[in-house]
């Protein structure tokens, strides 16, 4: 966030942080997240941001103030389980006696907002259209780690099951050889004896 000069969140698919906020205006964290209705905008827009889009990032302004955002969902499989926010960034486009209608909405100050956004970091639009690209790489990366993380834990899963069941099966077998009268034996191909039980040893006149 700080090597690119941008604000950068993981959320939940509902908008809900997961993460701490990193390098956020004060625009954001101290105006229009601390009045009721613009936490409520700020969240819905983070989920809409980060909707699901295998193909590339999701770029647009804020739904909560206008500056610009930019989205990526990470996903586990076919699952969508968060979402990777950044911006806060403004250029040309941005309407300021607009972001002051919306701040009066909110119920915002008006002079403490266009102080806050005049700190606002500016940036093209064809750099934050690399930073939204570079952002949608590394959460594609993520998504696949996650995936792996999960297989390697159905892998390990899967593997007690075998062994708990190997040991089951196993106890069972030497309460069945040890419990009958009959001699049994085994042996491997070579013809060498691997196993017998207490009724074997006794007929042959084994100790062990």
């Amino acid at each position: 966030a700080k090597a690119s000069r941008v604000a950068s969140i993981i959320t939940d698919t509902d908008g809900r942080p997961i993460t701490k906020p990193s390098n956020f205006c004060r625009l954001c964290i101290d105006i229009i997240r601390k009045t009721e209705k613009g936490l409520n905008n700020c969240m819905y827009s983070d989920a809409v941001l980060g909707k699901g889009n295998p193909h590339g990032p999701t770029m647009q302004p804020c739904l909560s103030g206008g500056l610009w955002d930019g989205g990526a969902s990470i996903m586990v499989g076919d699952k969508h389980v968060a979402n990777w926010l950044i911006g806060q960034v403004r250029n040309d486009e941005q309407d300021v006696e607009g972001m002051l209608g919306y701040a009066r909405e909110i119920g915002a100050d008006e002079e403490d907002f266009l102080s806050a956004l005049a700190e606002v970091n500016i940036m093209s639009t064809d750099q934050f259209k690399n930073v939204c690209q570079a952002l949608f790489i590394m959460a594609k990366q993520l998504s696949t780690l996650a995936y792996q993380n999960v297989l390697q834990e159905r892998t390990i899963d899967e593997r007690d099951v075998i062994a708990d069941a190997l040991r089951e099966s196993e106890e069972k077998s030497r309460l069945i050889l040890n419990s009958t009268a009959e001699a049994i034996y085994g042996l491997d191909p070579k013809g060498n004896c691997i196993f017998c039980n207490p009724a074997c040893l006794k007929i042959l006149g084994y100790e062990s």
